[in-house]
């Protein structure tokens, strides 16, 4: 057994240290799966705590997947441990051992490992489907071929010629002081004023999003999200040890009246995607964003604004931001370029107050040191050059077009019963089947002719919306999407034709 260290002065709670050390000798190789844990009393003594703080961490561990319990043997480091489980990339869904016989395991987490599996299933037969020549309504990153020809090339160009020295070292842990006193400027323009200080550059927005998941687990804050949404946040949150309960904000649900069941003085965090949220492509409009920052402020509330979208609004003038509703003390912001420009220069950045800034960076120390600081310097050579708005220009015109073609086509093609969303940015629209029938169905459906979408169960963690998926024109050109929403609609006809039924033993449908 490998040697854990504590610091009882630490602010950190004593089972997340134990935990968390745990979890990290997994990672390092010190702890092999099928390696057994010592006894609770045995444990609690070596360490130095009560058998309750143990046991807290183990009901963690075991939560996660990571340990198992076989009755009358002990606890020990699964074999389904792996490094993906305990933290994978913003586009993996955690793997996670299914129950096995003597294993203490609870009816919820059994069903909730059980459609991890099956959302993973989905992701990869997706995956397998992004080939050439298939019509893909799937992606959720910008077009490459959107960028203008050798302008990244100028703006790396430009970069190095600055000064090369600086460029090659650590960088300061915060990210380049210029790249942040070019953001908080241009957040001035949106009429947020915040200062340089309340900026953390991070590797993207997903590194943001983990940081504050690792927060969230040593507060133990009660972290609630907005399904339908992008299942890298969750996979975020989860993975760093939080328990996830969800408010539905798919078309007419009022996400405010359901906050009103976290209630308390508890401290609770709530991630929602305000601008074209991921996948239902709407705003949060301004009625329901004054009712959740009035939720937040009576419930001690603390809101994660995913703002990776913002800058891709081609129609409609925008609500009034979160921060700028309750301040910078409840509300978190998370951004990157890597949706309005590219998802390769992994350059993201987090808002909040200066003392929530502090601890943020002392949490991204333990992930990653610093960001490349190279990329920082291209990314401020385009903010600072005009070359990132005349892109925006360019795109959001494109995308609009793009939009309008796949509005006109479902219009015109899709049966009666089907409705779907307007979005005023983004890329993506969410389209609704009646009850009855499932998006996987057709997923499968659509895949032997050429077409590839992203159906609704991937957006959630309990695997709802059955009878919903995702549309993208982002890396489809018009012609494309005529020609693919003509082919979507005859499947869908085709599957209208049949009955409705149940969602069927997986809870995705009959397939």
């Amino acid at each position: 057994m490998v040697s854990i260290q504590i610091d009882k002065k630490s602010g950190k709670p004593l089972y997340v240290q134990i935990r968390d050390s745990i979890r990290q000798a997994v990672l390092d190789g010190a702890l092999s799966p099928g390696d057994k844990l010592p006894a609770v009393s045995a444990f609690a003594k070596e360490v130095g705590v009560t058998q309750a703080t143990i046991r807290r961490a183990m009901e963690d561990l075991n939560a996660q997947g990571l340990t198992h319990c076989h009755v009358g043997r002990g606890t020990f480091i699964s074999e389904a441990a792996d490094i993906d489980a305990l933290g994978g990339g913003p586009d993996r869904i955690p793997s996670v051992a299914l129950s096995e016989p003597g294993r203490l395991i609870r009816p919820a987490q059994a069903a909730r490992q059980f459609r991890q599996r099956v959302s993973k299933g989905l992701c990869d037969l997706m995956n397998v489907a992004s080939q050439p020549g298939v019509i893909d309504f799937s992606k959720g990153v910008p077009d490459p071929g959107l960028l203008e020809d050798g302008v990244f090339e100028k703006m790396v160009a430009a970069t190095m010629a600055d000064d090369t020295r600086r460029y090659t070292e650590y960088g300061d842990l915060r990210g380049m002081a210029a790249l942040r006193e070019t953001l908080a400027a241009r957040y001035e323009e949106k009429g947020v004023r915040i200062s340089s200080e309340q900026v953390l550059i991070t590797n993207g927005a997903q590194q943001g999003a983990c940081i504050v998941a690792r927060d969230a687990a040593e507060k133990s804050r009660q972290v609630i999200i907005k399904a339908p949404g992008f299942q890298g946040i969750v996979d975020a949150f989860v993975g760093n040890g939080n328990w996830v309960d969800t408010v539905i904000g798919d078309r007419g649900w009022d996400v405010a009246e359901q906050l009103k069941r976290f209630s308390g003085p508890n401290s609770h965090l709530l991630s929602i995607c305000p601008d074209f949220h991921n996948p239902v492509g709407e705003d949060v409009m301004a009625e329901q964003r004054r009712k959740i920052a009035a939720w937040a402020e009576k419930n001690n509330g603390i809101i994660l604004s995913d703002e990776v979208y913002q800058d891709l609004r081609f129609e409609g003038k925008p609500p009034k931001p979160m921060i700028n509703l309750l301040g910078e003390g409840r509300v978190i912001v998370i951004s990157s370029l890597s949706k309005p420009l590219m998802p390769g220069i992994r350059l993201g950045w987090m808002i909040g107050s200066r003392r929530r800034i502090t601890e943020f960076a002392r949490i991204k120390r333990l992930m990653a040191q610093t960001g490349p600081p190279l990329m920082q310097g291209v990314a401020l050579q385009y903010l600072r050059s005009g070359a990132y708005d005349r892109h925006l220009e360019r795109v959001r015109e494109i995308y609009l077009r793009r939009r309008d073609t796949m509005l006109s086509c479902l219009e015109q093609l899709m049966p009666e019963g089907v409705e779907w969303t307007r979005p005023n940015g983004g890329f993506a629209l969410w389209v609704t089947l009646p009850k009855g029938y499932s998006s996987v169905a057709l997923l499968i459906s659509v895949l032997d002719k050429g077409i590839n979408l992203v159906p609704g169960p991937v957006f959630d963690m309990d695997q709802r919306f059955v009878n919903a998926f995702r549309l993208s024109w982002a890396w489809t050109g018009r012609e494309r999407i005529t020609e693919g929403v003509e082919v979507l609609a005859d499947a869908v006809k085709e599957l209208l034709r049949q009955p409705p039924g149940d969602s069927g033993l997986s809870g995705l449908g009959h397939f």
